[in-house]
């Protein structure tokens, strides 16, 4: 979890804070009668809700000395929508998570089943579930939940490595793609158990994605730039993956949500919805233009 922040260690919020434990949180039992479904099931404590109202009320004596707007536990103060702690990014997760269902798009299309058929749905699986375990993060963060988040983040960032691997190397013989793939699973096992068991370290972790996911980057520009005469729905791909890193520029300009609802963080999220779409279409036109080359072979 995040270091202490600005806004909780103020006077103000540990104050408050200490009240608000001593007036409403002597009766669990009472509490938890008295607390919402939604909360409830989200499992938000008496300490943790006195945390969140508390929050409000720092804020408001922040702005009312002028002061800008602090950060309280390494996060900007959200409200949350039935319990969900950052709703904003919550609905874009689930609508990045939505767009790698369109690879059922692709069984519909594409009806032979090619070894890279099933390289890409093993994308849509791995991005799927990555997406989701960003929603449940954004609804709840707790420690389990952000480890996932991490994790399942940093499998879908070495499975994009293996598809491009696979599109530019071939599927055949197997022992290509197999090779990549026990490579890239002990890179995967390798930075978990650091982070989980040595040193939950969230700068080396951004350094390490940054430094796989811009090389599968290049690769794939280099790729589409070989590719383009013949294929010219490579532009697709391109546009996918430049403007998502462009995105990432959102992250470096951290700000206050607007209305208490939309960060930075979100808006990358929210950016990043279309381009999904925009890359399974490459993923489709690339399926039907392997499949013709192969029945042009065979013929």
């Amino acid at each position: 979890m995040a270091d202490a922040s600005y806004g909780d260690r103020s006077y103000i919020f540990q104050k408050c804070l200490r009240d608000c434990k001593k007036t409403n949180c002597t009766e669990d039992e009472r509490f938890y009668q008295e607390q919402p479904l939604a909360e409830w099931l989200l499992q938000w404590t008496c300490p943790e809700e006195c945390s969140y109202r508390c929050m409000w009320s720092t804020v408001d004596a922040f702005r009312k000395d002028g002061l800008e707007v602090p950060q309280f536990h390494g996060k900007w103060p959200f409200i949350r929508v039935f319990g969900i702690q950052e709703p904003a990014s919550v609905v874009f997760s689930l609508l990045n998570g939505l767009c790698h269902l369109r690879i059922f798009t692709l069984r519909a299309q594409v009806p032979s089943r090619t070894p890279m058929f099933y390289v890409w749905h093993g994308l849509a699986l791995v991005g799927f579930h990555a997406w989701m375990w960003a929603a449940i993060f954004h609804s709840r963060d707790t420690y389990f939940t952000e480890v996932m988040d991490y994790f399942c983040a940093f499998s879908l960032v070495l499975y994009n490595v293996f598809t491009l691997y696979c599109r530019i190397l071939g599927t055949s013989p197997l022992w290509r793609p197999l090779t990549c793939g026990v490579v890239l699973v002990a890179v995967f096992i390798q930075h978990t158990c650091y982070l989980a068991f040595v040193n939950f370290d969230y700068g080396y972790n951004m350094q390490v994605n940054a430094g796989i996911g811009f090389t599968n980057v290049i690769g794939w520009i280099i790729w589409s730039f070989l590719h383009y005469k013949r294929q010219r729905y490579v532009w697709k791909c391109v546009v996918t993956v430049v403007v998502i890193n462009a995105l990432i520029a959102l992250e470096l300009g951290d700000f206050a949500p607007l209305w208490w609802t939309f960060d930075a963080h979100s808006l990358w999220h929210a950016g990043t919805v279309s381009l999904g779409w925009l890359w399974y279409s490459f993923i489709i036109d690339d399926s039907v233009y392997v499949l013709k080359q192969m029945s042009k072979k065979k013929s």
